[in-house]
């Protein structure tokens, strides 16, 4: 990842002045749970009120320190916002690239895509983490303020997916693949955002009549 969740030698004081500080996580006297504490509070706040609703202030209330401390882990609100994005990232897109490892037939490697998507998406634990990705997808600004958006993640899916459509013999691989991955997209924040509107076995039966049924297989 471009950005380390334990590694930072430069600080920001709230007036803009850079100066050089020890890595607090190699400082003996800092805890470093308190590290994590500051970017599991900005992950609820952003989640709740999105990237422009969210004050260094209102971070540092809602771990209980004082706005100078923050500016001692992290140089900005930006920073934090980076990080959260890429320790997102590393919790659930990581496992859906391995869900397409291995030498399974396509329609297993789809299914356990499928599958994985699902689960992720009923996880409670999860949900904050969604509705954070749901800020960056609803505010196109936000992607400015990333080393990488959502959409640097979701071009190499499209590559590893249309392969799997061409060996199920489907007629526009690339467009089956862009639908599925679309498709999958929506499932994961609906289950999130609207659990009541979500039924996970008339999901899946779904995606196994469009998508995956023998009859879009080469040797059906």
């Amino acid at each position: 990842m471009m950005y380390s969740l334990t590694d930072r030698s430069v600080s920001e004081s709230p007036a803009g002045e850079h100066h050089t500080l020890e890595s607090p996580a190699r400082r003996k006297d800092i805890p470093p749970q308190r590290r994590r504490q500051i970017l599991d509070a900005a992950r609820e706040l952003f989640a709740q009120g999105g990237y422009h609703g969210v004050t260094v202030e209102a971070i540092a209330e809602r771990v209980g320190v004082s706005k100078g401390n923050i500016y001692w882990y992290f140089k900005s609100k930006q920073e934090i916002f980076q990080l959260l994005f890429d320790d997102i990232v590393e919790k659930l897109f990581l496992p859906l690239a391995g869900a397409l490892e291995g030498e399974a037939p396509a329609v297993e490697k789809l299914r356990a895509l499928a599958r994985y998507t699902l689960d992720a998406a009923e996880k409670e634990e999860n949900v904050e983490a969604l509705h954070f990705m749901w800020q960056i997808g609803v505010q196109p600004e936000l992607h400015k303020l990333l080393p990488s958006d959502y959409s640097h993640w979701v071009s190499p899916f499209i590559e590893h997916l249309t392969p799997l459509f061409e060996e199920m013999g489907d007629a526009t691989p690339e467009g089956a693949a862009q639908l599925y991955l679309i498709m999958l997209d929506a499932c994961w924040f609906v289950g999130a955002l609207r659990p009541d509107f979500y039924d996970r076995e008339a999901i899946m039966a779904a995606i196994e009549d469009k998508f995956l049924n023998p009859g879009r297989r080469q040797d059906a």
